[in-house]
């Protein structure tokens, strides 16, 4: 596909009036979000929660940014450089950030998976290549959350009381035990998803077969696709079967990274928690916020923070809690990420 295909498909995504747009969204939804926590929160000591406030530890938070920016990046640097050698490291971090920002900006945070394309694409890296190691940086975010899901189930059973919590956290455990499934057969199995498609599109020729023949045609592009990522993980695997296993030790590390901020936070305030109790607490928002269809998990993740915390700090820190944590983990993150589309986009090459 040519330079001009590219650049043209970005920029039907990705332009000045989604931009606005989706910034609109996401800062008036997350604002309503902390100002409804505030109230219902029925608190009226915010000066006194700020007074509390340690900044040594509050700096020490911007520990937790540097590090989610350089495993997030490096997590893709893996892969890329066995592509492209010699792209520097750089240009993955520039990606993360950028895939931060537009993930921020648009609904169910899909504009993060195009910005941190075109980084990439800018940058030499080729989209076949692209795809795959995104693909394979997923498929251990699905093996993650699927086993921090289920530990945090266990541990929060017998800390925090029945109820909401649980129940969320089974919620995002199906969820992501569905995704997982659903991979592990198209991967192994790609000619079963094809077969299925092929099927369910014949049933509904009978009704419609214009959209019959539509869902027919994707069954075969997918059940390609999946034959070719199918090839090229194994290919891959065979050559370096090292890379498979740093990309989940480095999404573990990752998320636990994302997760600790969390108590470095409650630690901030003078609070003492229990440790592994907030860790696991995290790993439900994280499940939870990982499709929100929100732009940036906006107002979602206010809530969902505020009303898992809850179990276990006092409500009046429950707002200043999550704006803390959305400012370090979302905010700055995107402002970086936002500088750097602006100037990919503005010149040929970073």
């Amino acid at each position: 596909m040519s330079d001009q295909i590219h650049q043209s498909k970005f920029d039907n995504i990705v332009n000045p009036k989604t931009i606005k747009r989706g910034i609109f969204y996401f800062v008036t939804i997350t604002i309503v979000a902390l100002t409804g926590i505030f109230f219902y929160t029925n608190t009226g000591k915010t000066l006194e929660v700020w007074s509390q406030l340690d900044w040594r530890y509050g700096l020490f938070c911007f520990v937790f940014v540097f590090n989610d920016l350089w495993l997030g990046g490096l997590r893709n640097h893996i892969f890329a450089k066995e592509f492209n050698p010699g792209i520097p490291s750089m240009v993955a971090m520039k990606a993360n950030v950028a895939n931060i920002f537009l993930g921020a900006v648009t609904p169910s945070q899909t504009g993060g998976g195009v910005a941190h394309w075109y980084v990439f694409w800018k940058n030499g890296l080729k989209t076949p290549d692209f795809i795959i190691l995104s693909f394979i940086n997923f498929v251990s975010t699905i093996i993650f959350f699927l086993a921090s899901g289920y530990w945090a189930m266990n541990i929060l059973q017998d800390k925090v009381p029945e109820g909401m919590v649980a129940g969320l956290a089974k919620y995002s455990f199906s969820v992501f035990a569905t995704i997982g499934t659903l991979i592990v057969v198209s991967l192994i199995f790609p000619r079963v998803i094809g077969l299925f498609l092929d099927k369910l599109g014949h049933l509904i020729k009978r009704v419609s077969e214009p959209k019959g023949e539509k869902l027919i045609a994707f069954g075969k592009k997918t059940e390609k696709t999946m034959q070719d990522y199918q090839q090229q993980t194994i290919g891959l695997f065979k050559r370096k079967p090292w890379l498979i296993v740093m990309s989940f030790v480095i999404t573990v590390f990752l998320y636990l990274n994302k997760y600790a901020l969390a108590y470095f936070i409650v630690l901030a305030f003078g609070l003492k928690v229990d440790f592994w109790t907030v860790i696991a607490l995290q790993s439900v928002v994280h499940l939870l916020l990982y499709f929100a269809p929100s732009p940036g998990g906006s107002g979602i993740a206010e809530v969902s923070h505020s009303a898992l915390m809850s179990n276990v700090i006092p409500a009046k820190y429950l707002a200043a809690f999550a704006l803390i944590q959305r400012s370090i983990m979302i905010l700055i993150p995107a402002l970086l990420g936002a500088f750097v589309i602006i100037k990919t986009m503005n010149q040929e090459k970073l």
